[in-house]
């Protein structure tokens, strides 16, 4: 009984790193996507993000 809990807890944990790692990527995503013509409060945060991984993971959900 012990082993299945700490494999769910395991499987639960690596779901929230590869989510948080795809919420990253998909920040600097939208960065590059970005035209930089105007410079917005959300650009300055996702850039704040890229440096600032769990912000950055939150981000590129958004």
């Amino acid at each position: 009984m012990r082993t299945k809990t700490f494999a769910a807890i395991w499987l639960v944990w690596l779901a929230l790193i590869i989510a948080a790692g795809y919420g990253w990527i998909m920040n600097i995503v939208k960065i590059v996507n970005t035209g930089f013509d105007v410079f917005t409060g959300m650009l300055i945060a996702r850039c704040i993000g890229v440096f600032v991984a769990p912000v950055g993971a939150v981000l590129g959900f958004l």
